[in-house]
């Protein structure tokens, strides 16, 4: 600034360079799996003056992160095969301690795919998909990570309720594996225990998950649809 001043340059001249500072866009950085989400991230984000790269999954940003230079990342937690988004986020936050995070996705709590909620990095948003219908919520959302200043009210996962909401992590699990069709048997298998164990496990997750075992019809079918229609489509581990 001194040796602007000494050829010549005059305060009008420095508020207007202040002036054009504060307008560069903020640089975001957007990792969606699917590509009709993508471009309509893009796409709103541009409309609010942001300046977005997309991209598909966790390599795609690390090697988008080196030239791009983002100041927050919207990730989807789900990213196909290789890191997920809680994963990638962990790997941008080593190399980028001052990056922004705002997760955007379906998943209602990072519990019902197996990720405890206390794995999310510090000062991160957590937004389901259902609120991009107010662009204003994901705007500002950028905006507070952008400055480390997330609030609950872009925490959906620690302030929306859901069906699953009063599960435990192990009814959780047991949960997933009857979404995926497994018998007592096969769960038994899997964790290693009997299957009167399950038996009792099934039982408890069912209850707390709101399922009537007591009226007719089949228990365990519900409760794939309920798990499927909060944690969608569970994958074997």
């Amino acid at each position: 600034m001194f040796a602007l001043a000494n050829q010549g340059w005059k305060p009008e001249h420095f508020s207007g360079l202040i002036s054009a500072m504060a307008q560069t866009p903020v640089k975001v950085l957007v990792v969606e799996d699917e590509p009709l989400v993508r471009a309509l991230l893009t796409s709103l984000l541009e409309a609010d003056g942001f300046q977005i790269k997309s991209v598909s999954n966790a390599a795609e940003a690390r090697t988008a992160t080196k030239d791009f230079d983002p100041r927050v990342a919207i990730l989807d937690i789900e990213l196909g095969d290789g890191p997920s988004g809680i994963d990638l986020a962990h790997i941008l936050r080593l190399q980028f301690p001052q990056i922004g995070l705002v997760f955007l996705t379906h998943i209602p709590e990072p519990r019902v795919v197996g990720v405890e909620n206390r794995n999310i990095p510090k000062n991160a948003a957590y937004l389901r998909k259902d609120r991009m219908a107010d662009t204003g919520v994901l705007k500002q959302a950028i905006e507070a990570a952008s400055r480390d200043r997330v609030g609950k009210q872009f925490r959906d996962d620690k302030t929306i309720q859901h069906e699953l909401t009063n599960v435990s992590r192990s009814q959780l699990d047991v949960l997933r594996m009857v979404a995926m069709g497994l018998s007592n048997h096969e769960i038994a298998a899997q964790r290693g225990t009997t299957v009167r164990a399950v038996e009792h496990l099934v039982k408890r997750a069912f209850s707390a998950a709101g399922v009537d075992t007591e009226t007719p019809g089949n228990a365990r079918v519900v409760a794939a649809r309920q798990f499927i229609t909060v944690a969608g489509m569970p994958f074997g581990r």
